[in-house]
């Protein structure tokens, strides 16, 4: 009962929230975290579209992996405050560790979804999302469910606001010279 209740409000907040200038930064940048400590770039594309990139480490290997994603951002309550989901494609570079040798790798690659919330105080924005995977490589298993991480990026170039202007209410605005 308590996820149906969740899902109605989130697809009602969805529904009637204005689309306009969803994500208040066009570039950001910071560290992931969930099974390691990731680097995280976002750049705005145009119409709330991001591009993504996630360089992927493990704590204590040598493991190495990229991600590129789309996501589209959907503003929520109020600017800097997004929903967003996008697909990508991924590359592991893995060591094997079945052989004894370090120069034996397995390379992993596929197709990424992506969907959480983000929210920008200042400079700095927070998201909280989830990834899985498809991997098309043989030497993996076919589905990763991936678990929750956390981004923490600091905002280098905010998005100017749009703003409404010579609105002529109450006689307000700018008067035509005659």
């Amino acid at each position: 009962m308590t996820r149906i209740c969740f899902c109605s409000i989130a697809f009602s907040l969805l529904l009637f929230s204005n689309s306009t200038q969803a994500q208040s930064y066009k570039t950001a940048a910071g560290i992931r975290v969930d099974k390691g400590f990731n680097i995280t770039v976002q750049q705005h594309i145009v119409n709330n579209w991001t591009a993504e990139g996630i360089i992927h480490t493990s704590v204590g290997s040598d493991n190495l992996g990229l991600t590129l994603l789309a996501e589209k951002h959907q503003k929520i309550l109020f600017r800097g405050l997004n929903l967003y989901y996008g697909a990508g494609g991924h590359f592991y570079a893995q060591n094997d560790p079945t052989q004894t040798e370090t120069t034996v790798r397995n390379h992993i690659y596929g197709l990424s979804l992506i969907g959480g919330a983000e929210v920008s105080l200042g400079r700095i924005n927070l998201a909280l999302d989830w990834k899985p995977e498809l991997h098309f490589s043989e030497s993996s298993q076919p589905f990763n469910w991936n678990g929750a991480s956390l981004s923490v990026r600091y905002i280098f170039a905010k998005r100017e606001k749009k703003r409404i202007r010579d609105w002529k209410i109450f006689g307000g605005g700018k008067k035509k010279k005659k």
